[in-house]
């Protein structure tokens, strides 16, 4: 039999050495990657339970962007229910990408509300309703209301992280889309933003394609602006 010589001896043991370092931590980054909701809550604790939804789960770290509408946890909040009326919540926040309401307890927690539960949100003077779409309750945010309420729709998709050099995405990256809808009898139905498309949409005995048009071009205004919105629909619900 052949004996093994103390330098391939040594050549085994780093190799045995380096498969048992490298296995468990390719195993953690497969849970972690394979569960969508580690990388949409914020690090503040961890997961536990509570009466009116979910819990928390740490987000996963180098992503770009956030989940969430605000950019922090300083905001007090308004919170009206089915079953036990209106109440003030500090330290609240909006997940975006689960589409749920949350909030920071006891500086350790973060707890998801259940949305079947919620009427309506009130934070820093924005409204945000929750509005079933196919069944499922979503939350949209009042965007404009005069004569015609127009919501405001968010859609977060989550860009994994790649490691193949074709990709070239070396972090993990939120995008967001906004969409807006005109509610009315007690239905969505969404706004596109082209101004021909827009001139037609809100079309009506009081205001006509063209004069909408006209007012658009003549103010140089971009649908795609929010503040150019607002004078837009400002002229079609006067």
């Amino acid at each position: 039999m052949q004996l093994i010589s103390k330098k391939n001896m040594k050549k085994i043991f780093i190799l045995l050495a380096q498969i048992i370092f490298i296995f468990p931590s390719l195993a953690q980054e497969n849970v972690n990657e394979s569960n969508s909701r580690n990388i949409t809550r914020q690090g503040f604790g961890k997961q536990i339970p509570f009466e009116m939804g979910v819990g928390f789960v740490n987000r996963k770290a180098n992503t770009e962007g956030s989940a969430y509408y605000f950019d922090d946890w300083n905001n007090e909040g308004i919170v009206y229910t089915k079953d036990k009326g209106k109440y003030k919540i500090k330290k609240v926040n909006i997940n975006l990408y689960s589409n749920k309401f949350e909030a920071i307890y006891d500086s350790t927690f973060v707890y998801t509300f259940d949305s079947k539960n919620l009427i309506k949100i009130v934070i820093d003077n924005k409204v945000f309703r929750i509005i079933k779409i196919k069944e499922e309750p979503k939350i949209f945010e009042l965007f404009f209301n005069d004569k015609i309420s127009i919501y405001k729709y968010y859609n977060i998709n989550y860009s994994r992280s790649s490691r193949n050099p074709m990709v070239n995405r070396k972090t993990n990256k939120y995008i967001k889309k906004t969409k807006y809808f005109l509610f009315s009898k007690n239905k969505l139905t969404k706004i596109k933003l082209s101004k021909k498309s827009f001139s037609k949409f809100f079309k009506s005995d009081k205001v006509s394609q063209k004069s909408t048009l006209d007012f658009i071009n003549e103010n140089k205004l971009s649908l795609n602006k929010e503040s150019d919105l607002i004078k837009a629909l400002n002229f079609v619900s006067k």
